[in-house]
């Protein structure tokens, strides 16, 4: 069987170019995102390059949906060796004007959900010791800017689990990385201002993903920022 890569947020944008790019090395791909037709036509197309994948619809921040990932990534368990937790939202505006209630969602999303997904896959990747743990963070994990206290709040909580989670898991050859892209040409940035020419592209996010998987086994990428070469 071959191995099995787990990507969140894959219906579209970074998680999509992702999941192609998996196909494309060999990986048989589970999908998970919000949007069950982006992630059917997904589905398709990896099919048609010759790929495996199956796709589950659902809200991480639905719990009976969580509980039946975690209850995939079980029967997947032996063969799962690549979780790519790449969903997650941007809540934007004044510090000031925000609510415990969108504090919870975020962190809940962008944190929480990347925590559960990889303590579910770890039991596999411990016994076997091998396997590789990517957070798809965020340049505002880095920086801040008016309006994102809540995002970048996020983005850096992940910063902190991911570089934890290297020192702990380290010694079980498990690789765990963060890649912190700035504006990249996605929906989440469909609205904001910028000049979309000058943005990342997805296929670049999946350029970085790569590159930490086809690293050495004695070398682990633990952190990537990606930046935009002209500023959008």
């Amino acid at each position: 069987m071959k191995d099995v890569a787990i990507v969140t947020g894959a219906s579209g944008g970074i998680g999509r170019a992702i999941s192609l790019s998996l196909i494309n090395q060999g990986y048989e791909v589970i999908l998970l995102g919000r949007d069950a037709k982006k992630l059917k036509v997904l589905t398709t197309e990896c099919q048609s390059q010759h790929g495996n994948a199956t796709y589950f619809a659902g809200d991480l921040l639905d719990t009976n949906y969580m509980e039946l990932m975690e209850k995939t990534i079980s029967s997947h368990r032996k063969h799962i060796s690549l979780l790519v937790n790449n969903a997650g939202i941007a809540l934007r505006g004044p510090f000031y004007k925000s609510s415990m209630e969108e504090w919870s969602k975020i962190v809940n999303l962008n944190v929480s959900a990347a925590l559960n997904l990889s303590r579910a896959v770890l039991p596999g990747m411990i016994d076997r010791r091998k396997g590789t743990i990517i957070n798809i963070s965020s340049l505002s994990g880095r920086f801040t800017s008016a309006g994102s206290a809540l995002y970048s709040a996020t983005k850096h909580a992940l910063n902190g689990l991911s570089g934890g989670m290297f020192e702990d898991l380290r010694e079980f050859n498990i690789k765990v990385s963060a890649i912190m892209p700035g504006f990249v040409d996605t929906a989440l940035t469909s609205n904001i201002g910028r000049n979309k020419e000058r943005m990342i592209s997805p296929e670049d996010v999946a350029a970085a993903v790569e590159f930490v998987i086809q690293s050495s086994p004695n070398c682990c990428p633990t952190e990537i920022v990606l930046r935009p070469q002209q500023a959008p």
